[in-house]
């Protein structure tokens, strides 16, 4: 039986994944943490990919786990493909659902604008709420989100160059549905990877919680296990 980690997205937290973990455990040994900032765990530092993907790094020591395949949903899945850049021996296959690829100043601009979190409180109560729910701080984990990025727009993302050095093979995956990230993009990132295979989710938007959990395990059991 393989590892797997789960890897959550931004403004998530390891506590989405409670609908998914059972549909997996006959398949696998799942783990799942929270990055820096994001559900009960705190942090001191901005948001930036190197510190998610230092986070998933400790995490692989610390729980002594050998060659674990990776599910990264959405900023989950970006962080896995900075660790695999440098780290790719450490971790197994890596499978993404939903990661946003291209960033310029303009897109970060779009989805950070997105992002306030007394508008969101006045507008959307229910979805502040849920953040609530999940996480210790969600006001100050949105700000630097925020931050995070507009960093990306400016230079700090990675580029079809970084991709290339990414020997694990790749299951690079959107939803049919998704309104953030764009099919030609991740289409562009699925040719730059040495080892990939594209594939879509069927009636999937971009929330997490809005996933058809069935059909997610489903893609996991056939492409990790």
């Amino acid at each position: 039986m393989k590892n797997l980690i789960l890897c959550h997205g931004a403004l998530g937290a390891a506590s989405q994944f409670k609908p998914l973990i059972p549909l997996l455990e006959n398949h696998f040994k799942v783990y799942a943490f929270d990055f820096e900032g994001h559900g009960s765990r705190p942090s001191n530092q901005k948001f930036s990919l190197a510190v998610f993907s230092e986070n998933l790094h400790e995490f692989i020591i610390q729980n002594e786990i050998d060659k674990p395949q990776v599910f990264g949903y959405s900023m989950g899945g970006y962080a896995t493909y900075n660790f695999a850049i440098n780290h790719g021996d450490k971790i197994g296959d890596i499978m993404s659902l939903g990661s946003k690829l291209k960033w310029d100043p303009l897109i970060a601009k779009l989805e950070s604008g997105k992002m306030n979190p007394e508008k969101i409180e006045e507008k959307v109560p229910q979805f502040a709420a849920y953040l609530d729910k999940i996480q210790a701080d969600w006001k100050t984990n949105m700000l630097k989100t925020v931050d995070f990025m507009i960093e990306l727009g400016n230079g700090a993302a990675l580029n079809f160059d970084d991709f290339a050095h990414i020997q694990n093979k790749c299951f690079i995956g959107l939803g049919d549905q998704d309104e953030m990230v764009s099919c030609q993009e991740t289409l562009d990132v699925d040719a730059a990877l040495p080892n990939s295979f594209y594939y879509k989710l069927s009636d999937s938007r971009h929330p997490l919680p809005q996933l058809d959990m069935a059909k997610l395990a489903e893609k996991i059991i056939a492409f990790l296990a």
